[in-house]
């Protein structure tokens, strides 16, 4: 148990009256430590030279007594798993290894079979410059040859609901924001790369947006249709060639039509 002699922090914090010695029985006296014995001796060691007369070293030289020639072979006595056993008689390669059983010509009926003669060599290739040279192969499907992309083709394809209201807005003023939102709304009949004419036509009208809205904020007496309308009629013009060039593209490329 601790008590204040043990340093300052076990110190009690109201000083005590008196210092009584514990009621507690006295330890017996501690063992003395074992005597271990020096890792090195203190004296130095000493060498004693022996007394006896050393052998002479022509002795410790071994025998040359003739030993076993390493070019012979070793004796060794026949045993059961070291006997000879006698060579077995010379088989032909055409032998079988067992012996030959029954013949199996009454078994089975004889029967002579007629192959057809099989085409060793192919038909030679036709000369060139004939009208065979350039025929396809006997046996392949001929694939239909893939339509000109021309105007006509870009333009069908573009359908005329969507060009015609583009050229309209391209040339009447007043009309420009109604022709390109008719034109907007019919590209759902267009059927190659929807998507990406679609995003053109939703960037056109952010442009139009942001610009009729700018000019309104920067002039009010300016009113909000007349640069939709200006915007609208530089919108078409562009649209009008970025349309039937998006077709046109995938026609040439042989891009399957979208499904939605």
């Amino acid at each position: 148990m601790a008590e204040w002699t043990d340093g300052p922090e076990y110190a009690p914090a109201d000083r005590p009256a008196a210092f009584v010695a514990p009621d507690a029985v006295a330890l017996a006296e501690a063992p003395s430590a074992p005597v271990t014995a020096e890792a090195f001796p203190a004296d130095e060691p000493n060498f004693v030279a022996p007394t006896a007369a050393a052998p002479d070293l022509r002795e410790l030289v071994p025998t040359a007594a003739p030993g076993r020639n390493p070019n012979l072979p070793f004796e060794t006595l026949s045993t059961p798993m070291t006997a000879i056993e006698p060579a077995a008689p010379e088989r032909r390669p055409d032998q079988p290894f067992n012996a030959p059983g029954p013949s199996l010509s009454g078994y089975l009926p004889v029967q002579s079979v007629v192959q057809p003669n099989a085409q060793v060599n192919p038909a030679p290739f036709p000369a060139p410059g004939t009208t065979q040279w350039f025929a396809p192969p006997t046996g392949q499907p001929v694939m239909p040859a893939a339509a000109p992309v021309d105007i006509s083709r870009i333009w069908k394809e573009t359908t005329n609901w969507v060009m015609v209201p583009l050229i309209i807005a391209m040339f009447i003023l007043p009309v420009s924001p109604v022709a390109l939102l008719v034109a907007w709304l019919s590209t759902v009949q267009i059927r190659y790369r929807r998507a990406a004419i679609r995003r053109a036509y939703w960037i056109a009208l952010a442009v139009i947006v942001v610009i009729s809205l700018f000019t309104v904020f920067a002039d009010s007496s300016v009113g909000i249709w007349d640069p939709v309308c200006i915007t609208s009629l530089m919108a078409s013009w562009v649209l009008v060639f970025l349309t039937p060039g998006l077709v046109g593209a995938a026609l040439r490329n042989n891009e399957p039509p979208d499904r939605y």
